[in-house]
């Protein structure tokens, strides 16, 4: 293979030799420039803004305390203005010789949102095809600082596109690890504000030790106290966004509704400038200087929107604090996003949730995401939103209903018609009864408790899967060996007590000899079922770009462990209970395979249990349901949310569309 030297971008640090051939590389950067592009894009659309069509964010040169003084961070020995507007924060960045800046802005000042637009020109401005280092958005409320920061950009780079999960068969790279070690992304590091107090020392030191251009997002005060206590980020300069002006808030307002709407909101401005220290003057001026309140109230009070006036923003006796005011518009935003049609057709498959519905189960979603200090929603998550005890009792309760009252009546009753051959009709059909009314209850409570162990195990980590029937391609990335090696083992066990519990059941009834034989053999089978099945499961997927078909992945290699499970229970049945019974049940083979049916798709049913996708249909589609806590159709209704920009994708989750919003619907919701 030639070898090149391809350069893309400024080059830091010595030129060395890639191991990716140069045509693939630059193709493979385009590719994720063009990824990059459209979600930036939908990002600044779901907002409305278009093009320059935005509110006149400006910004100017941090205060020096936020700069390190280590490291000159602009080009030449005169200082260069950082000064500038929402349409020339690229003019700004590369103002900055290093490359590498820190946005700061308080809560909803547009720093999210500015980030997108940086994001969207760096990549325009490169040209087409794209050639420098690609601007890639990272939430830094799912990072922990303990974690090596160049090894948690790769991970989250395979997970959001997984493209570059390709190995490098030469050093064993990935492709991922590849971009972030040559310098071909350039991290956006949003939400520095998000994390933890005591990990800000960590978090300083790694992100100053990455030798990659950058930019962070931060309110100000989190990152003035992580420079208290540690220092500023190396080499980077730092801007802080200023609050919007009466005058900006009111023309983008009017700019933003119909000729009938303005003079209502001329009535509001005109208040707010005659008669300033008054308490509702003060309360409505301070919302309006920031753009995501600007943003709500321009949806709240829109001409396709409820029928609203804008005026009633003045009523000192419904909102006498700047807190209860901003509480009405986010509440206010979402019943007006609820109240119109969602975009896109509507085919019938879609209900018209209310906004309380909405707000209720929404609400209970935040809880969650709060609860778990993290802004990514994943289906196979939602589970974690029960206690434990809820859990195991509403798997055990499952498994009962469908196997112990339908499923084990079924078999205890052909079992007994089997037996009643050998030892006498009722004898036989007394003990399948028994055997069915034992089998229910105690495989479930087997079933809740081993799959709470699995999910105790791995709750942080337990991700849908994919089955690779074939032997491993050349370009996989290297696997850790004690992770996958601990999930086996785990796996394993786990069908090794299933099978000993259900020996127990069947020792109850049968005796203990049997029971003891058929539970060893049911355990040893399924373990190294579990075992093989996991060994071949993998949790990647080159074309698993979203969460859904992450989700129907994971419900085709569940069915088919579940077919496996049904052959390998069936199969030791069949020679045990030809053990225990012996050459009277040849002659009655056709009475014989039917008992045994049910005991087969017993096992494939508790099987279902332990995936992921299983969980996702008992406590997603059918408890959280049952106890109003979410929709009967929750993945209509994340999609149907996601569609009228309340939630917004990040590769395989989905967030929230502002953590304001997010935190709002939780305190509503636990009051």
């Amino acid at each position: 293979m030639i070898r090149t030297n391809l350069q893309i971008g400024t080059m830091h640090g010595d030129i060395s030799m890639l191991s990716v051939a140069a045509g693939e590389l630059a193709s493979t950067v385009r590719h994720l420039a063009g990824e990059v592009r459209a979600l930036s894009a939908k990002e600044l659309r779901s907002w409305g803004i278009r093009g320059q069509d935005a509110l006149p964010v400006r910004w100017d040169a941090a205060a020096p305390e936020l700069v390190d003084d280590g490291e000159s961070a602009q080009d030449g020995a005169e200082p260069v203005s950082l000064a500038g507007q929402f349409g020339s924060i690229l003019t700004t960045f590369e103002a900055v010789g290093s490359r590498r800046l820190i946005i700061l802005g308080r809560a909803g000042a547009g720093k999210t949102v500015l980030a997108h637009r940086l994001i969207l020109d760096l990549i325009e401005d490169s040209g087409a095809p794209h050639t420098g280092p690609v601007p890639v958005l990272f939430s830094l409320s799912d990072w922990d600082p303990e974690t090596d920061l160049a090894s948690w950009l790769t991970g989250r780079l395979v997970r959001d596109f997984p493209f570059l999960d390709t190995k490098d068969s030469t050093t064993g790279k990935r492709l991922a690890e590849v971009f972030v070690d040559r310098g071909l992304v350039l991290p956006v590091l949003d939400g520095f504000d998000e994390l933890p107090e005591m990990r800000y020392r960590d978090a300083v030191k790694q992100i100053s030790a990455l030798d990659l251009p950058l930019v962070v997002t931060s309110r100000p005060e989190q990152y003035a106290e992580a420079a208290r206590r540690v220092r500023p980020i190396g080499g980077a300069a730092a801007v802080q966004l200023e609050d919007l002006t009466l005058d900006q808030a009111q023309r983008y307002l009017r700019q933003n509704t119909s000729k009938l709407r303005a003079p209502a909101w001329d009535a509001v401005f005109r208040q707010l400038r005659t008669a300033p220290e008054e308490p509702t003057s003060r309360s409505v001026a301070s919302v309006l200087t920031t753009p995501l309140m600007v943003m709500l109230t321009r949806t709240v009070y829109n001409d396709d929107g409820p029928n609203r006036d804008p005026r009633e923003l003045l009523d000192i006796a419904r909102f006498p604090t700047t807190t209860v005011l901003q509480d009405h518009l986010l509440d206010a935003y979402l019943a007006s996003v609820y109240t119109r049609q969602a975009p896109g057709p509507r085919n019938g498959r879609r209900p018209n949730w209310t906004p309380d519905q909405a707000r209720r189960w929404l609400g209970h979603l935040a809880t969650h995401l709060q609860n778990r200090k993290t802004h990514d929603l994943t289906w196979w998550q939602v589970p974690s939103t029960l206690n434990r005890q809820t859990r195991i009792l509403f798997t055990t309760a499952i498994v009962t209903s469908a196997v112990g009252f339908v499923t084990g009546l079924v078999a205890g009753l052909l079992t007994g018609m089997v037996d009643g051959i050998v030892h006498g009709f009722w004898d036989g059909l007394r003990d399948g009864i028994l055997t069915g009314i034992a089998l229910g209850p105690a495989t479930g409570l087997a079933s809740g408790l081993i799959n709470e162990r699995q999910f105790s195990q791995w709750h942080s980590r337990r991700q849908p899967e994919r089955l690779h029937l074939r032997a491993p391609r050349q370009d996989r990335r290297p696997r850790s060996r004690s992770a996958p090696l601990r999930k086996l083992a785990s796996e394993f066990n786990n069908g090794l007590l299933f099978g000993l519990a259900l020996g127990l059941v069947f020792g109850s009834v049968f005796g203990p000899g049997y029971g003891l034989a058929l539970g060893s053999a049911l355990g040893i089978v399924l373990g190294t079922a579990n075992f093989v099945v996991s060994a071949l499961g993998d949790t990647y997927d080159p074309h698993a770009t979203d969460p859904w078909t992450l989700l129907n992945l994971d419900r085709k290699i569940t069915l088919i462990r579940m077919a496996i499970a049904v052959i390998l229970i069936g199969t030791v049945f069949a020679v045990m209970t030809l053990y225990r019974f012996g050459p009277e049940l040849e002659r009655n083979f056709a009475l014989y395979v039917p008992a045994l049916l049910p005991f087969a798709l017993l096992a494939g049913v508790v099987r279902l249990t332990f995936s992921a996708w299983g969980t996702w249909v008992m406590f997603v589609r059918l408890w959280l349901p049952l106890t109003r806590r979410l929709p009967w159709r929750p993945k209509l209704f994340i999609e149907d949310a996601h569609e009228r920009g309340v939630l917004r994708t990040a590769g395989s989750a989905y967030q929230f569309r502002h953590a304001r919003l997010r935190d709002r619907l939780a305190q509503w919701h636990r009051n």
